[in-house]
């Protein structure tokens, strides 16, 4: 369905994106959207997620290996579920995207060599007959010592190895959106993520009605 909206929830770790992410469950209607994540959503893609994320000897694999692993696991994520969600008429939120690729392990990881690559592998997934690019991407924006220091501080999340860098690598992901932003076509918003959680809301949803999902 035409009207169905592919919508990308991204930024830093330390953001607020599980707190933006639950308030939107709160005022949007449940029966017309699915929540998902990235890695991640579907069966497969889980099992890639926690190998990603949980096996350090994925942590020791060369830079290439681990950016085919997310775009194996974004492949699966797009056509068992983001598809199928779209093609019903219902919109998709998800948790993450390529933009996290590009901002961490392109940028973050400082793997310039893998920008080819990286196009390449976005083209397939997202921009060859058939498939569908988000449509929109909602950065929350955070400097970058405020949100290392939110991750190295919150007990409720177990730190990966993703998380445990020095502060030159969370500057150079935070220029990474912005580079990002610069570099695809589609609309990506920044929204100010020092802010209290229901202003950010606010700016959020500000950011969904452009795309004809929340009323202006």
């Amino acid at each position: 369905m035409r009207n169905a909206k592919y919508i990308v929830i991204d930024g830093m770790d330390g953001c607020g994106k599980g707190t933006q992410v639950a308030l939107l469950k709160q005022v949007l209607d449940s029966g017309a959207m699915v929540h998902t994540r990235e890695p991640g959503g579907t069966a497969l893609a889980e099992d890639l997620r926690s190998m990603i994320l949980g096996n350090l000897e994925v942590a020791k694999s060369t830079p290439f290996n681990n950016l085919l692993l997310f775009f194996a696991a974004r492949e699966d994520h797009l056509h068992r579920l983001v598809s199928p969600v779209l093609k019903s008429g219902r919109h998709v939120f998800s948790d993450r995207g390529d933009s996290s690729t590009f901002a961490f392990q392109i940028c973050g990881e400082e793997n310039h060599c893998l920008m080819d690559v990286f196009c390449i592998l976005r083209e397939q997934v997202f921009l060859s007959p058939g498939r569908r690019c988000p449509d929109l991407y909602v950065i929350l924006d955070l400097p970058a010592g405020v949100a290392r220091k939110r991750v190295m501080k919150d007990r409720r999340r177990e730190v990966t190895h993703f998380d445990a860098r020095d502060l030159g690598y969370y500057k150079r992901v935070r220029k990474g959106f912005r580079e990002f932003a610069s570099f695809v076509s589609a609309s990506v918003v920044f929204v100010d993520a020092t802010k209290s959680p229901q202003e950010v809301h606010r700016l959020v949803l500000a950011a969904l009605a452009t795309k004809g999902i929340v009323p202006k």
